[in-house]
């Protein structure tokens, strides 16, 4: 229904406006009318599920809102139609920078940090891991090593050559073909046997020399030969 207006007339009591009870009449529609526009109280409403509520309540008439505070690095400018949040010190590009090659992220943009040759990566929670694999060093053509290695009690297998300035600890394995766990007999004293020496003679002095026993006396007292006697050296120098 349109809003009734009360006729009041040119001039007071000039008996061309509406009689009291015609007023009162229309007064009574229009409270009507306002009554059934608004049953109930005015109040706001916060749409959606997420995010901060920005109404507050309402008393009678009036209704509350909450303030937007800008929080850090965060600036608010206003208008009458509207308000701006904008970011002070944001990151508008973030360049990464390789050993062969870079990337520059821009705003809106993400980038992926991925594995490769053995190295996997995983996101748990806010960390982020990079864990190495099996097949590092056979990826490395020439792997060298920056500290003394710690095999940890492990064997060292299917090796090749070997190029030490020494070693250290008991080595099993031949050398040079040998195993020289067979020579350790041979150490202890007396555990040398070359067997019997048979001598080749190719004169009869010789033989003479070497298989007669000749006897000299002592040296105290030579006995009865007076004779010098060269029989060359007894061992080979």
């Amino acid at each position: 229904m349109a809003t009734q207006n009360i006729n009041i007339g040119q001039l007071a009591n000039d008996g061309t406006g509406d009689d009291i009870r015609t007023a009162f009449d229309k007064v009574n529609d229009n409270f009507i009318d306002l009554d059934a526009r608004f049953p109930t109280a005015a109040t706001g409403v916060n749409l959606g599920s997420l995010g901060e509520n920005v109404f507050e309540s309402a008393t009678n008439s009036a209704l509350s809102f909450k303030r937007l505070v800008a929080g850090d690095n965060i600036s608010l400018t206003a208008n009458l139609t509207s308000i701006t949040v904008s970011s002070v010190d944001s990151l508008d590009q973030l360049i990464l920078v390789s050993d062969s090659g870079s990337i520059t992220v821009n705003r809106g943009q993400t980038m992926s940090v991925q594995g490769s040759n053995g190295i996997s990566t995983n996101v748990v929670g806010q960390n982020l891991y990079v864990s190495g694999g099996n097949g590092i060093v056979a990826a490395d053509g020439a792997p060298t090593l920056s500290a003394t290695l710690n095999a940890n009690n492990q064997n060292l297998i299917n090796g090749g050559n070997i190029t030490s300035s020494g070693f250290y600890g008991p080595l099993e394995g031949l050398v040079y073909g040998v195993d020289i766990r067979e020579l350790a007999g041979s150490a202890a004293p007396g555990a040398f046997d070359f067997g019997n020496l048979n001598p080749t003679y190719v004169n009869l002095l010789d033989f003479l020399a070497k298989e007669t026993d000749l006897e000299f006396g002592t040296f105290v007292n030579p006995g009865v030969s007076a004779a010098t006697v060269e029989l060359g050296t007894l061992a080979a120098e």
